[in-house]
């Protein structure tokens, strides 16, 4: 009962930025870019190694929602907490990076958006942006 619950904190407050940002004369597209690099929106398949919060390893595929140099955005099943360290592995060329999670975001379904970042940012890890759109 208590996910349900949260899951409904979480809307009502998006939903109550969302207002207040509609009532000061912004919208969501409007509002300046606060990451320390541009977001690229690309699916890059992944495999991703980690722990669950009680300890048991756990293995998934996964995909990038968005991506950056200093790190990105999954969707992923398996609950992760802020502070928790995964191993990402690129699809295809089998690069492996270390990430912490930053934040999660649980989905209404089951499952959470869950951003990631690399202890130091690289650029070239997930490949040029362009690369990755017509494998879209």
């Amino acid at each position: 009962m208590s996910k349900i619950f949260e899951a409904l904190k979480r809307a009502e407050l998006a939903r109550a930025d969302e207002q207040n940002a509609t009532a000061a004369g912004t919208s969501a597209a409007e509002r300046p870019e606060r990451r320390r690099t541009a977001r690229c929106n690309v699916q890059v398949p992944l495999f991703v190694y980690g722990h669950t919060p009680e300890g048991d390893p756990f293995y998934e595929d996964a995909r990038t929602i968005a991506i950056n140099a200093h790190g990105g955005l999954i969707f992923m099943p398996t609950i992760v907490r802020p502070g928790q360290r995964l191993l990402v592995t690129k699809e295809g060329d089998e690069q492996t990076k270390e990430c912490i999670v930053l934040s999660v975001r649980a989905r209404l379904a089951h499952g959470a958006d869950v951003a990631l970042e690399f202890p130091t940012p690289i650029p070239h890890f997930w490949g040029n942006c362009e690369e990755q759109k017509p494998g879209l």
